[in-house]
């Protein structure tokens, strides 16, 4: 009877630990492959393609790494006891104007970097960056919200 019980204990333990493992992956964002491989690109192309694509990478990451500190100055006026709403349009508007910088910023590296592309690398790439977009989330990963398989907020 002890040995029974183990066995099912064991079997139990490995079904449970295979229904999370799915569950797990079936959450995790299915790895991009980076544009430079999906279009295929000659070895002149990828000369060009891959300083200006390093350039802007350190761009947005450092851009967005200011936006963050900037929210996060912003969360500290709202949650002052008496928020003082000059300061917090202030803050606001600051943000803007760094994401304004980095919008522009995207839009400059499309453009330039779809100059290198053949017309059909081209169509691709915009229907690569196209399908990301749509593929994104709608709401920061730490709001919870309707998306792909999330239940509505509270």
């Amino acid at each position: 009877m002890k040995k029974n019980l183990l066995i099912l204990a064991v079997i139990f333990s490995v079904v449970l630990n295979i229904v999370l493992i799915g569950l797990a992956l079936r959450q995790r964002p299915a790895p991009t492959r980076p544009l430079y491989e999906a279009l295929h690109l000659s070895r002149a192309q990828l000369e060009r393609f891959k300083p200006e694509r390093d350039r802007f990478h350190a761009f947005i990451d450092t851009q967005g790494q200011v936006i963050k500190q900037r929210q996060l100055e912003l969360l500290t006026l709202l949650a002052a006891p008496r928020p003082d709403r000059r300061a917090i349009d202030a803050k606001q508007e600051e943000i803007r104007r760094l994401q304004r910088q980095m919008q522009t910023r995207v839009i400059d590296h499309f453009l330039a970097e779809s100059k290198i592309f053949t017309p059909r690398q081209r169509a691709q790439f915009f229907a690569i960056i196209k399908k990301r977009i749509e593929n994104s989330r709608l709401r920061p990963r730490w709001m919870p919200g309707r998306g792909k398989g999330q239940e509505p907020c509270q």
